[in-house]
């Protein structure tokens, strides 16, 4: 009796097993709900539509604008362009014809195509830098430099809906206690001295080099890389001809983070370096005392140090980008505000389920009614402090450092002109500055003969509301016409991955096939 019973749970159990087996195999196989890019082979004409001259701030109306072999051909009076008979013909009247956006802050995983990816190019975000590429080659999670030079280029050539990667940084460089987080990495991962920190450099640029992930444009800075470190890395970076970007390291002081990086991640960074008790806060990492008193850091915030910061930004054209998006779900990620977002209708739950760890354990380190509103109030200073920035003459980048792709970069665009920036100088930090970062003004950021033809056209004018920018008709893509219909696709199709058990599945398979120390 007892052994038919054990023999009964026994097949039931592998029963269970068994169709556990075969669904998460299905889910694996089962075809992901795709989105297929759009190839325009015939020209475009956009015809007597309002032309924004982001670089400037005016608008030039009844404009007609045409578009061929993925440039902008001629731009011009509406009553004197002649638009060919075989071009697709776009009423712009009462709309308004702009550059498309760039997030110079992004994380782009292993899994994003699979996810969200297409949101970028849904909502009008075309070219994006991004801030940490893979550890190690093989990584599940972190996707490397050859995964952006590939989604790239089948971006360019019309067969994955998603932006072009125009920056990749490494992963970032934290000191030592790297390889308490992720195995098997070489040991001058944790930067421990000078030669370890050029070691590093140079594994990404060796391409012989065990584990050799692949050339990336920048090396990534984080918090706790010692003063050693950084100073030998920044001069191995230069000899290497890479740039250095990322957090201001808190051993390091703002003005000296301005003389060697490129970009300087995080409006936090500012009150961190601008009260009475910022030098002996640099002073206490080496000790391991680090310790972030905010309110202490509002209410004794000194002007004048931050007026030495933002001149020594200005004087060697380091760029900021402030990423008020990280802070504001810092001060309210208790709130309705980001708990009820509706742009999480795009979150897969299991991509949720890792956001909200990070979330809560902020919450949890500062529960109290009076620490929730000093976050609040750092959030605040933050957003005052980028208005400062701007005025004394650094140059501001949209990046989003956010969760969601593609309209988080419109949502940043609001934290600007919350900060002080008129909408006009909001648009040219998401357009016309970052092509200036890379060089890439003659290619990008004006609606001009002879440009990329990378454009959005509104309905609403985003000089008069920030928010217009939302509003959009159409992107145009790399020459490619991306209509209403065709936008409303790409949302529907990312909602639809939000909510698939096979996109799960595809994930969960991603680790078990490659798996990691993390």
């Amino acid at each position: 009796m007892i052994f038919r019973i054990l023999k009964r749970v026994i097949i039931y159990f592998l029963a269970v097993i068994l169709l556990c087996v075969t669904l998460f195999t299905i889910g694996v196989l089962w075809p992901l709900d795709h989105v297929d890019a759009v190839k325009t082979e015939t020209p475009i004409a956009i015809i007597n539509t309002s032309v924004i001259d982001v670089a400037a701030g005016v608008i030039l109306p009844n404009q007609t604008v045409i578009i061929d072999r993925k440039q902008i051909q001629i731009v011009g009076p509406a009553n004197e362009v002649i638009i060919p008979e075989t071009a697709i013909r776009i009423d712009g009247g009462n709309r308004f014809l702009m550059p498309s956006l760039w997030d110079m802050h992004t994380h782009i995983f292993k899994v994003t195509p699979l996810l969200d990816m297409p949101l970028y190019i849904g909502y009008g975000v075309t070219n994006v830098r991004d801030m940490a590429s893979c550890p190690k080659a093989n990584d599940p999670f972190a996707a490397c430099p050859e995964d952006f030079m590939r989604w790239t280029e089948q971006a360019n050539n019309n067969q994955l809906v998603g932006p072009r990667v125009q920056g990749i940084a490494s992963w970032h460089l934290n000191g030592p206690g790297i390889h308490d987080q992720i195995k098997d990495l070489p040991e001058f991962f944790g930067t421990a001295n000078a030669e370890q920190a050029r070691e590093f450099v140079r594994y990404y640029v060796d391409k012989n080099a065990d584990k050799y992930t692949g050339k990336v444009d920048a090396i990534k800075v984080y918090n706790h890389i010692s003063r050693e470190a950084y100073f030998a890395l920044v001069d191995e970076a230069k000899k290497s001809d890479l740039d250095v970007v990322g957090h201001r390291p808190l051993a390091i002081s703002a003005i000296e983070a301005a003389q060697h990086q490129k970009s300087i991640e995080h409006a936090r960074f500012i009150l961190h370096e601008s009260f009475a008790g910022s030098a002996d806060l640099r002073e206490s990492v080496a000790k391991g005392l680090w310790s972030e008193d905010r309110r202490r850091m509002i209410d004794e915030h000194d002007p004048q140090m931050a007026s030495a910061i933002f001149s020594a930004m200005k004087q060697s054209g380091t760029w900021y980008v402030p990423t008020h998006l990280t802070r504001r779900v810092d001060a309210y990620g208790d709130d309705a505000l980001i708990l009820e977002d509706p742009i999480l209708r795009y979150l897969h739950p299991l991509m949720k389920w890792q956001w909200l760890e990070d979330v809560n354990k902020v919450i949890s380190e500062a529960p109290s009614p009076q620490e929730r509103q000093t976050y609040r109030d750092f959030y605040h200073k933050g957003l005052e402090l980028t208005g400062t920035a701007h005025r004394t003459g650094v140059k501001v980048l949209v990046g989003t450092d956010y969760i969601v792709a593609g309209i988080t970069v419109h949502n940043e665009l609001e934290q600007l002109v919350m900060a002080g920036l008129t909408t006009a100088d909001a648009l040219r930090a998401a357009t016309v500055l970052p092509a200036e970062y890379f060089g890439l003004q003659k290619e990008y950021g004006g609606v001009a003969a002879g440009m990329n033809a990378d454009l959005i056209l509104l309905n609403k004018n985003p000089f008069e509301d920030i928010r217009n920018t939302q509003s959009i008709e159409t992107v145009i893509f790399n020459g490619n016409l991306y209509d209403r219909k065709k936008l409303d696709e790409i949302s529907d199709a990312v909602e639809r991955r939000a909510r698939s058990w096979s996109v799960a599945c595809k994930i969960l398979w991603e680790f078990i096939k490659n798996p990691t120390g993390y």
